[in-house]
């Protein structure tokens, strides 16, 4: 199926009012790089399956890490992937939100989509099954995939087409707690006498995310001072589900102090910790495949206003 015949499929789903981004897509896809299915390995030998959509800001673009839910693929966010990708200015017509062309990566963690094979020290290939994933396995991703995304993301800034000085990653259900967590380790890193390393994610995007996923905890990642008060933060959820608002209250509790409330803000501009809950059953990914074009309008506006616009440094890490 071509991107303009899916495009179009998307708008009759999702409704006419997709249809300003679908015909701002479609006038500017000859400017776009088509999408480019990636892999890369793990420390410990797990073969990464990503999909990055190449921005055509170069060094000014923003990177977002884009991390699917249990038991989903990378597959759920190719719609988000293509709005943040294709730029939108006032000059297209369009309605929504303007933005530059951020450089997305949307990532099958270990054992979900094509990221289901890890070879041993022997050679031996292991099948990855997310239905059958253990609490270390949880673990290894925001160890090691993590890891290993972060240093495809370097490759890509180093070559000029990207700034890792302003990642951002939206993670939904255990992909939010994979980039919370992860997060921690990448503002934990120790600062270079010359050069940087660390202290990279700028912005996270939590769907639906839960305080405890399979071993992975929020409390620790939250109380790291980097974390808490250097990142803007929006957390989206369905406020139907008792057991979600309940945990996105958590969080929130765990970061109002550190982003206080100005008195006023600019019509329409998200606050540094944003609380979403539209009234809906829908959680993860089905708050953007199915909860229509605002979700995904959130997400842009929130990560173009507290991310990509910005004054973050760009600079070589050759050395990371």
């Amino acid at each position: 199926m071509s991107s303009a015949v899916r495009l179009s499929f998307l708008a009759v789903i999702l409704g006419l009012s997709q249809l300003s981004f679908v015909e701002s897509a479609m006038a500017q896809k000859k400017d776009v790089p088509e999408p480019k299915d990636v892999t890369f390995e793990t420390k410990d030998g797990v073969q990464i399956a990503a999909t990055y959509y190449k921005s055509t800001a170069g060094k000014d673009a923003t990177p977002v890490i884009l991390l699917a839910d249990l038991k989903d693929s990378r597959a759920v966010y190719d719609q988000l992937a293509r709005r943040l990708q294709t730029p939108q200015t006032s000059e297209d017509g369009a309605e929504g939100v303007q933005h530059e062309s951020f450089a997305v990566l949307a990532v099958d963690l270990r054992g979900h989509g094509d990221s289901t094979k890890q070879r041993g020290r022997n050679g031996a290939v292991r099948e990855l099954d997310a239905a059958k994933l253990q609490r270390n396995d949880f673990l290894a991703m925001a160890a090691y995939d993590m890891e290993a995304v972060r240093k495809f993301l370097v490759d890509k800034n180093d070559a000029g087409e990207l700034n890792i000085n302003r990642l951002s990653i939206v993670g939904a259900g255990l992909g939010a707690s994979v980039g919370v967590t992860w997060t921690a380790v990448d503002w934990s890193a120790p600062p270079l006498a010359v050069g940087k390393q660390g202290q990279d994610v700028k912005g996270l995007v939590l769907i639906s995310p839960k305080w405890s996923y399979n071993g992975i905890q929020m409390t620790k990642p939250l109380r790291h001072p980097g974390v808490r008060e250097q990142i803007a933060f929006m957390v989206m959820y369905g406020s139907g589900d008792r057991s979600y608002v309940s945990d996105a209250k958590r969080i929130e509790k765990q970061l109002e102090r550190y982003h206080p409330k100005p008195d006023s803000l600019p019509e329409g501009e998200p606050h540094s910790l944003a609380m979403i809950d539209p009234s809906t059953k829908l959680q993860g990914t089905q708050l953007l495949t199915q909860g229509g074009d605002k979700a995904s309008d959130l997400i842009v506006k929130f990560l173009t206003v507290h991310v990509a616009k910005k004054d973050f440094d760009w600079t070589k890490r050759g050395r990371d």
